[in-house]
């Protein structure tokens, strides 16, 4: 099966958290592949000259790891099976400004243009560059013969030797657009993810998050780990505010985001949080997929709320319908038109769904379960539960146990609407 090159070295710049620029002429959009620095010291810079340099001075067959006057890191390199294309990885930072780099702003910048480039520095996402360099190096000479790659070094990569004049730092385009710049790059990225996540789309969600975490913020506190928490528990938010934006029912929204608040809070490392962020947009996303109601009316988005919420309850279409005040029939023709299905046949299908997971996830007796989703009648329950899946509760729960064993267990479960009352509740967590 053939791979194109751009999908591999997307893939792998995601990963890895930098930007990835295709240059090709007329190398139209290629002024943002340092999120916009070079555009803002000069507005009349020749970005088609600049593109054209890029190609001739870049060697076939070579990895080049240039800097810039920042200490900003990129990599690039000419693409084997595509004619006049180079692709830039980029921007990186290798950890803060140095002293030679702060004492090089402080000569050739004033006060305000010293402070605007800090702030674009912090913005960049921060690597070990000897890792990047190696990882780079060794998917990257995949797409050659072997042995056949080279690595070249480019100090102050423009690649001019560039050195601004103060009157270009003083421009508003630098010391206001840059910033603002970098944080709308931000803003967008950051929108997109939660755009994806309204929808349950998780390719999409994680793609947005993926170019929303290249920016490095600029630290709050001391510790870098307390600084990645409190992002975290913003980034929780906003999933959480997007995913009420779905119709999810607040019950839901508060377990998941709760539960990831703990784990936030529980973190030893960085590391180990950026794993829990991708788990959490992934999981965000799975609520939207089982919960969501937006595509019903707000009259049945109530009634099926009120179902999920208490399915231990006497649950009726004469009950719900009260609840509501209309007639039955009147809802039982909305439920039908909307759903596909009826008043019914929606309650014994989510109350055989609860049952079957808390057979699995609990060792309650089967008179214990059937209580829990309203049936006090042991031998009525057993009944229906074989006619929705084939097996009685006490088969169900050992085949499916056995089977469980001998799989990799998923990534989280979604929590069961609560019981109505604590003390069932109770009784249900000690059996």
């Amino acid at each position: 099966m053939k791979v194109e090159i751009s999908r591999v070295l997307e893939k792998m710049a995601g990963s890895m958290n930098i930007g990835l620029t295709k240059m090709t002429p007329p190398f139209d959009g290629i002024g943002n592949f340092d999120y916009g620095l070079r555009r803002a010291l000069d507005a009349e810079f020749d970005w088609p000259g600049f593109g054209q340099s890029l190609l001739d001075q870049v060697p076939e067959k070579t990895l080049v790891f240039a800097q810039g006057v920042f200490e900003l890191r990129f990599a690039l390199f000419l693409a084997p099976d595509e004619p006049e294309t180079l692709y830039c990885f980029g921007p990186w930072a290798d950890g803060p400004q140095s002293r030679e780099s702060l004492d090089w702003c402080a000569t050739y910048l004033d006060e305000k243009a010293q402070k605007v480039v800090e702030e674009y520095h912090n913005r960049v996402r921060q690597m070990d560059d000897n890792a990047i360099k190696t990882t780079l190096f060794a998917v990257i000479s995949l797409l050659f013969p072997e042995g056949k790659l080279k690595t070249a070094e480019w100090r102050e990569f423009m690649p001019l030797r560039f050195r601004p004049s103060l009157e270009s730092f003083r421009e508003k385009s630098f010391t206001e657009e840059l910033p603002a710049e970098l944080i709308a790059e931000r803003y967008a990225a950051e929108n997109r993810m939660l755009a994806a996540v309204i929808k349950g789309d998780i390719q999409t969600a994680l793609g947005g998050y993926e170019s929303f975490r290249r920016f490095q913020l600029t630290p709050r506190m001391r510790s870098p780990l307390r600084d990645f928490k409190n992002f975290s528990i913003i980034l929780n938010s906003l999933l959480r505010k997007s995913i009420e934006q779905a119709s999810v029912h607040p019950y839901y929204i508060d377990q998941i985001s709760s539960r990831f608040a703990l784990e936030i809070e529980a973190l030893g490392s960085v590391e180990e949080g950026e794993r829990l962020r991708v788990r959490m947009v992934r999981e965000y996303c799975r609520y939207v997929q089982k919960y969501s109601l937006r595509q019903y009316s707000p009259l049945i988005q109530k009634v099926i709320n009120e179902i999920n919420l208490h399915l231990d309850s006497t649950l009726s279409l004469k009950t719900l319908a009260a609840q509501c005040y209309i007639s039955p029939s009147y809802l039982s023709n909305v439920f039908k038109q909307e759903t596909g299905q009826t008043l019914t046949d929606y309650i014994s299908r989510r109350r055989m769904e609860r049952a079957a997971r808390l057979l699995l996830t609990t060792n309650a007796r089967v008179a214990m379960v059937a209580e829990e989703v309203g049936i006090l009648d042991v031998n009525y329950f057993t009944k229906m539960f074989k006619s929705a899946t084939g097996q009685t509760p006490t088969a169900y729960r050992r085949d499916k146990r056995a089977q469980a064993s001998l799989e990799v267990a998923p990534d989280s479960a979604a929590p069961l609407p609560p019981p109505a009352g604590g003390e069932k509740r109770e009784k249900l967590r000690k059996s």
